[in-house]
């Protein structure tokens, strides 16, 4: 398995950058994890068309990570209607909030699948499970597990119990990197920098890539914080990058 980082930033881009989108792929299958502004014209100089890719996921319904969805469904359902596909994407994603869920469909781009807490799903001998995050709305991490390896994106979330155990012995963990220590707050809903390099420690991953960065960061700054508490092998997570799992 690969992943190539299509964007990294949260809530809003760097200049040239883009917000959370993440192509998995395997021998035969090719998923779109999360497609959030920018996202789309990367992902068409990764992949020959729209109808190579056989999934989406959505992880959660805020707009820096799905915004390029409202505009790749008019891509599939245009081109359904010229006659130049005839193939819908099944997209997954949670329903909450409900009318975002609804703003989704255009005409018959998507075969949209509700996400839950108990979905799995199987391509090939690939399996992937979902775990329910802490953020304002629903919101589903994506476990990915194949022939022994584990890769695990959180998405996004403030510090829960789940994160360690749903990473353990991950060979590789993608996880949101929002805030410095300094910048945390009661009500913040994303994870420090410390607290990602704690968990990458206690689940004892394999290799830990940095996501979801707030655009204003030195990413040094970043990097050096996470490395307090742990100092297993961590980067950020670059766009354009392709990773093995």
């Amino acid at each position: 398995m690969q992943i190539t980082i299509l964007g990294n930033s949260g809530p809003y881009p760097r200049a040239g950058g883009a917000c959370s989108g993440y192509l998995l792929e395997d021998e035969r299958f090719k998923i779109l994890l999360d497609c959030g502004n920018g996202v789309l014209s990367r992902l068409l100089g990764k992949i020959k068309s729209l109808n190579d890719l056989d999934a989406i996921i959505l992880s959660h319904l805020h707009f820096d990570h799905i915004s390029d969805i409202m505009v790749m469904k008019y891509a599939i359902g245009i081109n359904q209607e010229k006659g130049m596909t005839n193939k819908s994407i099944p997209l997954y994603a949670p329903n909450d909030p409900q009318d975002i869920y609804d703003m989704l469909q255009f005409k018959n781009a998507f075969k949209l699948n509700e996400l839950n807490s108990k979905s799995i799903l199987t391509f090939g001998d690939m399996k992937i499970s979902f775990e329910l995050m802490s953020h304002p709305i629903t919101t589903y991490a994506v476990i990915v597990e194949k022939k022994g390896k584990k890769f695990v994106y959180t998405s996004d979330t403030k510090y829960c119990d789940v994160l360690i155990e749903m990473s353990k012995e991950a060979e590789l963990l993608l996880c949101e990197c929002n805030l410095l220590e300094k910048d945390k707050t009661e009500d913040a809903y994303h994870l420090s920098a410390r607290e990602v390099g704690e968990v990458a420690a206690l689940a004892d991953v394999n290799k830990l890539l940095l996501t979801h960065i707030w655009p204003e960061y030195d990413l040094n700054e970043v990097l050096n914080e996470v490395k307090i508490m742990f100092s297993g092998d961590v980067e950020i997570a670059t766009e354009l990058e392709t990773f093995e799992i």
